[in-house]
């Protein structure tokens, strides 16, 4: 793949339970399936760990000191006709969920991987809910990897009401030197900074940036204008989301489909040195599943 005068080097490798994408042949992501088998190792729900920019940083944990079910980057939903899709195998959290990855299928081609996946969002007791095709497309860059991914999701039967709530859809956990309480910034694309200017704030994007081994690092995070208006839940802790249910709920009518689109630049450098306008205004005008 060719991007400006460099020929970049990508692949991507299957595991029993992840897929990992390599960058100049060193990991840069990985995208894990999920088990439900694992006692310690429980994650009830895919998700990205690692993420890497393209100078080999960490920019985000599965760790965190403070709300753990924030898995670097993640997808969820607590209140999906009162089942909790969102708080992994939390035992104080009632009604919980899996999101069960039922299955992918990749595909290269010169400057990207994509990774069609299936999901199915099933209570405890086996009764599924929704459908998911989660479509996912990596394009590795030397000052950018961009990571586009589309949820398709469709109710299993009866009409399925996402409930309002806070915790919601797509989230991202930065690393802890990141984070607003250690030293790093987030700001949205209105100019607005921090989880005073930018927390329940429309916006067409927001950049989360700081230092990771005197580097400065961060990711972008931007939905496409066709989804469902969605507010950004944003905190100092380290935490970024976007959230279609935040100001009020959202009924899923039986046999239609709910198509949520996102972009993310995982990138080395400040968000001044990248150009996430351009970035957004190529993402868009683009008009196809992803």
């Amino acid at each position: 793949m060719r991007n400006g005068n460099r020929m970049i080097n990508k692949s991507v490798v299957e595991e029993d339970l992840r897929y990992k994408f390599f960058y100049e042949g060193k990991l840069a992501l990985a995208y894990n399936k999920g088990s439900l088998e694992w006692g310690d190792t429980y994650l009830s729900r895919p998700n990205f760990y690692p993420v890497y920019t393209p100078c080999g940083r960490e920019v985000t944990t599965i760790s965190s000191y403070f709300r753990t079910h924030h898995k670097s980057i993640f997808f969820g939903h607590a209140d999906v006709d009162g089942i909790n899709f969102y708080h992994d195998n939390n035992p104080t959290m009632p009604n919980l969920g899996d999101i069960v990855f039922e299955g992918g299928k990749v595909s290269e081609s010169e400057g990207s991987i994509t990774i069609r996946t299936s999901n199915g969002w099933v209570t405890k007791k086996g009764l599924r809910k929704l459908s998911e095709r989660r479509d996912i497309t990596w394009i590795p860059g030397t000052k950018v990897h961009i990571l586009d991914i589309s949820s398709t999701l469709v109710s299993a039967s009866a009409d399925v009401t996402f409930a309002k709530d806070i915790h919601s859809y797509i989230g991202v956990r930065m690393a802890d030197t990141i984070d607003v309480e250690d030293g790093g910034r987030a700001v949205n694309s209105n100019g607005e900074e921090n989880e005073s200017g930018t927390m329940d704030k429309y916006a067409d994007w927001v950049d989360y940036s700081g230092m990771v081994a005197d580097h400065q690092v961060g990711i972008t995070l931007m939905h496409h204008p066709y989804n469902p208006p969605s507010p950004y839940f944003v905190r100092d802790y380290g935490t970024m989301c976007s959230n279609f249910t935040l100001h009020q709920p959202y009924v899923l009518m039986a046999g239609v489909e709910l198509s949520l689109r996102f972009r993310l630049l995982i990138h080395s450098g400040g968000p001044d040195e990248i150009g996430i306008t351009g970035y957004h205004a190529a993402y868009a005008t683009s008009t196809s599943s992803m």
